[in-house]
């Protein structure tokens, strides 16, 4: 299994800008889930305001070609909205997962 983590920091903070990041990344999550093979992933909001993130892969090989999928309409706009909302994410790590205690 293929992990990489991700941190994201709002541009302009608010419960309302919050709301949206996290719908936005729901939707992100699905989109890969149901079109490129993601495994899922989980979002957290850090003490110091932003959110860092975790998404699975069943491999590496699988994160790397789900660039190559599709995007739909609905996956656009969402990303568009995330762009006015969210700076750049910053990928903190990747690598393959080598212990696994979370759903034991």
């Amino acid at each position: 299994m293929f992990a990489i983590s991700y941190k994201f920091m709002l541009t302009a903070p608010s419960p309302e800008t919050e709301k949206q990041f996290v719908e936005c990344w729901s939707s992100v999550t699905t989109f890969f889930q149901e079109n490129a093979g993601a495994l899922g992933s989980r979002l957290h909001k850090g003490e110091d305001g932003a959110f860092y993130a975790y998404a699975e892969w069943p491999d590496k090989s699988t994160f790397e070609s789900s660039q190559q999928v599709v995007p739909t309409e609905d996956f656009v706009k969402t990303r568009l909205i995330w762009a006015e909302i969210c700076e750049p994410s910053e990928i903190l790590w990747a690598g393959e997962v080598t212990a696994d205690f979370l759903n034991a």
